[in-house]
Formats: C-alpha cells, structure tokens, sequence
C-alpha cells in the first residue's frame, strides 16, 4: 500500500479520486494546498497542472522532493511550460479515465 497525495482543486473531483484510490488499496491523502509535510510523507502525488495553482505544486514538488513521482491527472497533457522547467511526469491521466488506468499510471509512478 502506497501513501498517495491527491491535490485537486475540485473538491467533488478530489472526493472521487480518493475513493478511487482506496478502491485500489492505496491510503490516499486529499488536500486543497500540500504542506512539506504531506510531499515528504507520500511516495506518489497525483494533481491537476492545468490549474494555475497545480502547476506551481508540480514545479514545488519537483524542486523540494525530486524523488517524489509525479501523476498529471488533467483535462490535458502536462503544460509545455512545466518541461521547460524540468518538472517531469512519471505518468499522465486524461480526464476522464477508469480505475484501471489510475492503476497503471500509479504502478508506473511507483516503478519510475
């Protein structure tokens, strides 16, 4: 079981994430905003980089967690903007996707 930090700004879209996400036997932590505290704790953090604010987390995770994996779960492919500054994504989820997708991508996240 993997500590997995969903931060999406949708909150209804946040609520089904985690539950998702326990349904595939992982403990999810859904925040708003992630502190330090959450990017250290987890092994995976899932977020939405089409949202301004998803796209500062992506570049501050990056930065102060290298290690950490990265699942962009968006309407679209990760912003061009966010590789220009080395934020790399171990995997990518087009909205919407199944359970089983989220568990490939997180498999991948957890492998990379």
């Amino acid at each position: 079981m993997a500590r997995i930090l969903i931060c999406e700004p949708q909150e209804d879209v946040r609520r089904l994430l985690e539950r998702m996400v326990a349904r595939l036997g992982h403990e999810p932590i859904a925040v708003a905003i992630p502190g330090p505290e959450h990017l250290t704790s987890a092994d995976v953090l899932i977020l939405e980089p089409a949202a301004p604010v998803g796209a500062v987390f992506a570049q501050a995770a990056s930065l102060a967690v290298p290690e950490l994996p990265l699942i962009c779960a968006s309407v679209a492919a990760p912003p061009q903007e966010l590789a220009d500054l080395d934020v790399q994504f171990a995997a990518s989820l087009v909205k919407p996707y199944t359970l089983e997708q989220l568990r490939v991508a997180i498999e991948q996240a957890l492998h990379s």
